[in-house]
């Protein structure tokens, strides 16, 4: 079986990605310094460019003011400089000792001279900050309302798994209760028919408690409290005994399970029951909603410091986001989701615990001569 490694490295960089953007840096941080420093440097800028402006028209008027002060230089081009000039001579021009032989009107054309340099100096201190201000506002409110959106949306998916869950449990429960009753009356009399009813209310009580199973790990897995009892496991031996263990479910659901593992060893640091769950829950949600005559394979690739473990079929493609498979519930297309076979939840406890790993799962469709692929990417250990 050759490996397709373009789809590997383009599945694992699409990966990487909604990891990282999944983990996230601080956006907001990044976002104020970048920001800041781009107002910044345009303050900069425009007060570079006032401060030559000012050189060539407040200073040569104030030049014919202080004509008679020959002593004070009014040459400069830093804004500092420029600064303590003027606060200088505004202080020359409101005192008692400043411009003795200068008339009350000249003094007060210099000071409104100087006073208009320091407000224009000023300007782009101001508008930068009201700028800078403004981008704040809209960046808070922006996270705010998106944050808003998210909690209604967690809102809405867990009134949905709410409901999923009843919808689940009351069908068969109805069922066991109906053929208990018809027992119970005696309305069943056939002995033939009677084991056929407990043999009925066996399997649904087993789906039932399925169901509960899995809703108890998908929340244990999501609370917080749950644990990786991480150590270096052989992803290669992990998977020749998952292969091995699910080869009678494919055999006799008439579909043909292949192997493709290299025979050195490739660790990676994980919790080899939970690393082995995930693998069992792709090669299990294969076999189920496949036909008959599906080709599932498991195959394992070493690049790059990384393992590539992917659950490939020849079955029928997803139609939609494949994304949405690891949603809790979530069936695929109507063709897949006729018989509704399964919890719903084998897909999403599998990206729960990938998540716990710091490891990526996603889909990969079509993915070589196989329809679709699960793809999970491992670190490997030095």
């Amino acid at each position: 079986m050759q490996l397709n490694w373009d789809d590997i490295r383009q599945t694992a960089t699409g990966s990487i990605e909604e990891l990282s953007t999944a983990r996230g840096k601080n956006n907001l941080a990044f976002y104020l310094i970048s920001r800041f420093i781009g107002v910044l440097v345009a303050v900069i800028a425009v007060e570079s460019a006032v401060v030559w402006l000012e050189s060539v028209t407040f200073l040569p008027l104030l030049q014919s003011v202080a004509a008679d002060n020959a002593d004070r230089s009014l040459e400069t081009t830093s804004v500092v400089s420029l600064l303590q000039w003027a606060w200088t001579f505004l202080c020359l021009i409101v005192g008692s000792g400043g411009f003795p032989l200068l008339g009350f009107g000249t003094r007060t054309t210099a000071a409104v001279l100087v006073l208009a340099m320091l407000a224009l100096l000023a300007t782009p201190i101001v508008a930068g900050a009201l700028v800078f201000a403004t981008m704040v506002v809209r960046k808070v409110r922006a996270l705010q309302e998106q944050r808003e959106w998210e909690l209604e949306q967690i809102e809405q998916q867990r009134s949905q798994f709410v409901t999923d869950i009843a919808h689940d449990l009351r069908t068969p429960l109805m069922a066991i209760s109906g053929m208990a009753h018809a027992l119970s009356d005696g309305l069943v009399r056939d002995e033939a028919q009677r084991e056929e009813y407990l043999q009925s209310m066996r399997d649904k009580a087993d789906k039932m408690g399925e169901l509960v199973n899995a809703v108890f790990d998908y929340s244990k897995l999501g609370g917080g409290s749950f644990e990786l009892n991480r150590e270096v496991v052989d992803v290669s031996q992990l998977l020749l005994r998952e292969a091995a263990n699910a080869y009678t479910d494919a055999e006799e659901a008439g579909m043909w399970l292949t192997t493709c593992i290299p025979e050195q060893r490739c660790a990676v640091f994980a919790d080899q029951v939970q690393l082995a769950r995930v693998v069992a829950n792709l090669i299990v949600n294969a076999v189920r909603h496949n036909p008959a005559g599906t080709e599932v394979a498991v195959i394992l690739a070493c690049q790059a410091g990384a393992a590539y473990v992917m659950v490939a079929d020849s079955g029928v493609p997803i139609e939609g986001d494949g994304d949405d498979l690891f949603q809790p519930f979530a069936q695929g297309d109507a063709a897949r989701s006729g018989n509704r076979v399964g919890s719903g939840l084998g897909l999403s406890i599998c990206k729960r615990v990938a998540d716990m790993h710091g490891f990526s799962l996603s889909v990969a469709q079509p993915y070589g001569r196989f329809t679709k692929a699960f793809v999970l990417q491992c670190p490997m250990c030095e």
